[in-house]
């Protein structure tokens, strides 16, 4: 389909104003008669918008012109372009000359849009001009009738201003031309013919888009979105047309004409973007985004034991102590960091439980309100307060019956719940908020904690009776910085996992060896969910570089707490100086890469030049002599 020569030769134009614009653009319609039909409304503000709300529904009209309060009022509500008629400086002059040949003093009343030309009035001699503008026909009204009318003797101003003149009955000069009048009907054709155009363009784009399987969006040479299809709609939040582009996509691609496999996030979602430009009679007219978003997978697959990795002795140990605490009737409380990984321990006791084919019912104990602690825990009866739940409500202890019920936050139950617990623990039953029934419960409990619960005893905080409870078997994890042989392991574990997840398909050899020195060297506060998180993070933006070596030098920029971090000692937990033989081999490694440039070989490692030459200086001697 040929866009540019599609029927344009007849627009339809509407005016919409007073009586005194409607006279002189009457008078003009002769002269655009073979190219134009133009329907007059003499009609303002609710009364007009109501008359071209409906000409838009019966589509009667291409274009509509108007002037002052009254376009800027229909270009704001109406969805087809609205001319505005411009006033001209020589509109004004020709208008001040006539209006002193009636008298000295002069009253220019004009919408606010219209004065950025009255500066030279300063500058016209033998006459007292005083000039207001107004937003709205109100505003107008008010101003008019404000001002003492023996103050001047004639008015200029818009055709709603000479109306009010004449109830008035003081003389007024309309402020628009012949020449304005013509010029705003020229432009509203030639608007109107391109409007005409660019509908017949969104119609048979929106055609395209409606065909594609893919999610599709179209802009106009402005990167307004102008189409788009409902797999668009689905992806892209807040989609609408007539916004730009950027609005809703983020990327480097959005300065290029043409971009091929863009990696983007929306809403946490990885998707691939490519661009095309296209263009008419060799001018460009807008864009086609073609977005492909990599399915939800669930890739966790094999026990929690397998799915907590390691290779350290350390947690070697810990995932024996957990399958054989977990073989026996007894609490388990794990201890451990914030992202040591807890809740996998708890579900490695879960799976080595007797009551391993049940439910496993997660509680994070600070997230429960005191007040509604026994109602979410031990369940309701029917009744039992107002605006209760019909029937009742089970508790999460009933919903963990015949399987494991774990605890994550111990430490943060108030002390009221801690009793409500222990008497739990002690029985083995629990009785619903106004029931007189218990219910005998089969449960494996294991508690999560962040603290040293026998401090928290001696402080008053945690009830000691309770705490050897749940202190049958205990089970501590080990911070990730204790266990630095894990870290590549995981390194490789989350790539693959995450690359599975989010579709991306990564030289999982690259990154490890270049990501690794740089983890070593650092603390891991956060420990393996913060490991996890910031692999995420690589992951996602190692899509937008053409090589591992730009990778790498972006890397201050992407992970930036590992470089603003201060370089953790590597210390000889494994034994046999093995740590710092590693460390040693590396700073020689990046030494020998930059050619002996010490600033360089700083400025990759992360730490200072003056750090650097003490590192060097503890290197051991080498052997062999030299």
């Amino acid at each position: 389909m040929d866009f540019n020569n599609a029927e344009t030769s007849r627009v339809r134009v509407c005016l919409i104003g007073n009586s005194k614009l409607s006279k002189l653009v009457h008078s003009l319609i002769p002269e655009f008669a073979s190219i134009a039909d133009v329907i007059i409304i003499d009609s303002i503000f609710n009364d007009a918008l109501m008359s071209a709300r409906r000409l838009v529904e019966h589509d009667a009209v291409d274009v509509f012109v108007s002037a002052g309060a009254n376009a800027f009022y229909l270009q704001d509500t109406l969805p087809v372009p609205v001319v505005a008629l411009k006033v001209l400086q020589s509109d004004l002059v020709n208008a001040v000359l006539k209006a002193r040949q009636v008298s000295r003093t002069m009253l220019i009343l004009t919408h606010e849009h219209q004065g950025a030309w009255t500066e030279f009035l300063d500058y016209v001699e033998g006459v007292e001009i005083v000039h207001r503008t107004y937003q709205t026909a109100e505003e107008a009204k008010d101003i008019f009738n404000g001002i003492d009318k023996g103050g001047f003797g004639v008015v200029i101003g818009t055709s709603y201003v000479c109306d009010l003149a004449e109830q008035a009955d003081i003389p007024y000069i309309l402020i628009y031309s012949r020449d304005a009048c013509r010029q705003m009907v020229r432009k509203a054709i030639a608007v109107a013919g391109e409007y005409k155009r660019e509908g017949e363009q969104r119609a048979f784009g929106q055609f395209l888009l409606d065909q594609s399987s893919v999610a599709a969006i179209i802009t106009n040479r402005d990167e307004q979105v102008i189409g788009f299809n409902r797999q668009a709609l689905q992806l892209v939040n807040g989609l609408v047309c007539n916004k730009r582009i950027d609005r809703f996509l983020d990327g480097r691609f959005l300065q290029a004409p043409n971009t091929v496999a863009e990696a983007i996030l929306l809403d946490d979602r990885l998707c691939r973007v490519d661009k095309a430009a296209f263009d008419m009679d060799g001018k460009r007219v807008g864009h086609l985004y073609s977005i492909k978003a990599a399915p939800h997978r669930s890739v966790e697959t094999g026990s929690s034991a397998e799915r907590l990795i390691s290779q350290s002795l350390s947690m070697a140990e810990v995932k024996h102590f957990l399958r054989v605490y977990g073989a026996t009737p007894g609490a388990v409380l794990v201890r451990g960091e914030t992202g040591t990984g807890k809740e996998l321990a708890a579900r490695i006791v879960h799976e080595s439980s007797s009551n391993r084919d049940g439910p496993f019912v997660a509680v994070n104990c600070a997230a429960i309100p005191g007040e509604l602690f026994e109602s979410e825990l031990f369940g309701y009866a029917d009744g039992a307060f107002t605006n209760s739940r019909s029937g009742g409500k089970s508790g999460l202890l009933e919903s963990a019956n015949n399987g494991t019920f774990f605890m994550d936050e111990i430490n943060s139950l108030p002390m009221p719940q801690q009793a409500k617990l222990l008497r739990v623990l002690q029985e083995r039953e629990v009785r619903p908020v106004g029931s007189r029934r218990s219910i005998a419960l089969n449960i494996k409990f294991v508690a999560a904690t962040t603290h040293n619960l026998i401090e928290e005893v001696r402080a008053g905080r945690f009830r000691e009776d309770l705490y050897y409870r749940l202190n049958v078997f205990i089970v501590s994890l080990p911070p990730l910085r204790e266990r630095p042989e894990d870290i590549e392991p995981l390194t490789r574990h989350f790539i693959t996992l995450l690359g599975k997840r989010y579709q991306i398909d990564a030289d999982e050899a690259s990154l490890v060896s270049t990501l690794i020195p740089h983890f070593h060297r650092y603390h891991w506060p956060g420990n393996v969910r913060q490991l996890e998180n910031l692999l995420e993070r690589l992951l996602v933006s190692s899509t937008l570089y053409d090589s591992i070596g730009q990778f790498s030098a972006h890397l201050p920029t992407l992970i930036p707490e590992l470089f603003e971090a201060p370089v953790t000692p590597l210390t000889d937990s494994v034994g046999g100086g093995h740590l710092q033989a590693l460390e040693q081999e590396e700073i020689l490694k990046v030494l020998d890469q930059f050619d002996g440039n010490k600033t360089r070989a700083a400025e990759y490692l992360g730490i200072s030049q003056t750090t650097l030459w003490r590192r060097l200086k503890q290197l051991k001697p080498q052997t062999g002599g030299g």
